[in-house]
């Protein structure tokens, strides 16, 4: 037992000697390799990135995003006018839902209707080329807009106010050339007046004189009185003549007045009646008609038949814009660091469809900042995507709308050494 403590002790005394005894090369080379080893480290640390990122998810779409399109009433589909993957104009109808009008009435009625120019010059509507026509909840507008526009054709037609203008027109002229007779028949009454008035002048003198006698005299001065009175006569019917132009003138001009109001109101009126009947047709078409309002390719979210019932507000189908559109990414972006987020900035974006493994990521930019947050609280940030989708490995996505993936916005691109100097500022703050 004493043999094995003392022998012990002396391996204890060796290894102490050997902790205890720094090699002279580690004394030499050791500070060295210490400060080598740290500038190693800065040195890798200055070329490894670790950007500051703001993490969300973001949906890939195009500038133009798709249209989808919704049943706006319950019943059962009348017919498809379209199928899948066919290519269909804005304004297209797709599909109607049934109701109590023929929707090909209503059609016709609105391809006719879409052909109008209305204006102020002239206002035409082929209503005599119309067929009947099944128009269901339209056919009050129609009824009031064929009742309208019969009155203001009418009123184009016979000139309600062509006699009557023609009367008061044949009225100023005869009135003026019997005005001119008048005139001319004052002049000579006037001189006869001044020549009765002269030769009465002269019978009194020659009456003073007693030349003539009083009878004589006064046989000239009734001659005048008469001469006078016919003057005054004259004058008279002048001055009702000439009232007579100026009744029909005013005449004229009323008639004309009431001629251009009457024109004016019937066509505004057929006009207006045009314009209702244009709403109602719109209205059938948003409740009944499922219309496109982009150019693009048709794709059902479901199987649907016609009869099928559909319930208002069921998704029916999804207008798939024409190429030509720019790819655009949909950022929902928390308000938590959104202040960092600046046009410009670069997004990666992986995809859920294409692994970013295998695939690579998609490298966008900032295009666009909402200024306020929507009902969420998240900024809506548009990404300005790549014209041909392709990733980080030169490879080219195939486009499928609206897909899904994770978004990492890069609003400052620090390096690892930049990062550590940061935490090492807010601690020593």
């Amino acid at each position: 037992m004493p043999n094995n403590t003392q022998d012990i002790e002396i391996r204890s005394e060796e290894v102490q000697e050997i902790l205890t005894h720094v090699p002279n090369w580690m004394i030499r080379w050791g500070n060295t390799l210490l400060l080598g080893l740290i500038i190693m480290l800065l040195f890798i640390s200055w070329f490894v990135k670790y950007p500051d990122v703001i993490s969300t998810e973001v949906m890939v779409t195009t500038s133009t995003p798709p249209e989808k399109i919704y049943a706006k009433s319950t019943g059962q589909f009348e017919t498809f006018l379209t199928s899948e993957g066919k290519n269909v104009s804005e304004g297209d109808v797709l599909a109607v839902i049934e109701n109590s009008a023929s929707y090909k009435d209503v059609l016709l009625l609105k391809s006719i209707a879409d052909t109008i120019e209305v204006n102020q010059q002239k206002f035409f509507f082929p209503v005599d080329k119309v067929p009947p026509l099944i128009l269901g909840d339209i056919t009050s507008s129609y009824s009031q807009f064929e009742n309208d526009y019969s009155e203001y054709v009418l009123n184009e037609k016979l000139t309600p106010f062509k006699s009557e203008n023609f009367a008061n027109q044949m009225s100023v002229i005869e009135a003026r050339g019997r005005l001119q007779i008048l005139l001319s028949q004052k002049e000579l009454n006037l001189k006869e007046l001044e020549f009765k008035e002269k030769d009465l002048e002269r019978s009194r003198k020659m009456f003073g004189q007693g030349v003539i006698s009083a009878k004589e005299k006064d046989q000239k001065e009734i001659e005048y009185l008469q001469a006078k009175r016919s003057y005054k006569t004259l004058e008279s019917s002048i001055s009702q003549i000439r009232e007579l132009i100026n009744n029909s003138a005013k005449n004229l001009e009323g008639t004309s007045i009431k001629k251009t109001q009457q024109d004016t109101r019937l066509k505004k009126k057929a006009i207006q009646s045009f314009l209702y009947l244009k709403k109602a047709i719109k209205d059938w078409e948003k409740q009944y008609a499922l219309t496109s309002s982009i150019d693009g390719k048709v794709s059902f979210l479901s199987f649907w038949n016609k009869n099928q019932t559909v319930n208002t507000g069921d998704l029916i189908f999804t207008i798939i814009p024409n190429k030509g559109n720019s790819f655009i990414g949909k950022i929902e972006a928390p308000a938590a660091n959104s202040g960092k987020i600046k046009k410009g900035q670069k997004v990666q974006i992986k995809l859920l469809n294409y692994p970013s493994d295998e695939f690579g990521e998609l490298n966008g930019k900032v295009k666009s900042i909402s200024l306020i947050p929507n009902e969420k609280g998240n900024y809506l940030v548009d990404v300005e995507l790549p014209q041909n989708l392709e990733t980080t490995y030169n490879k080219t996505i195939p486009f499928r709308q609206e897909m899904k993936g994770a978004a990492d916005i890069v609003t400052e691109d620090l390096r690892l050494i930049e990062r550590f100097f940061y935490q090492l500022k807010n601690i020593i703050k």
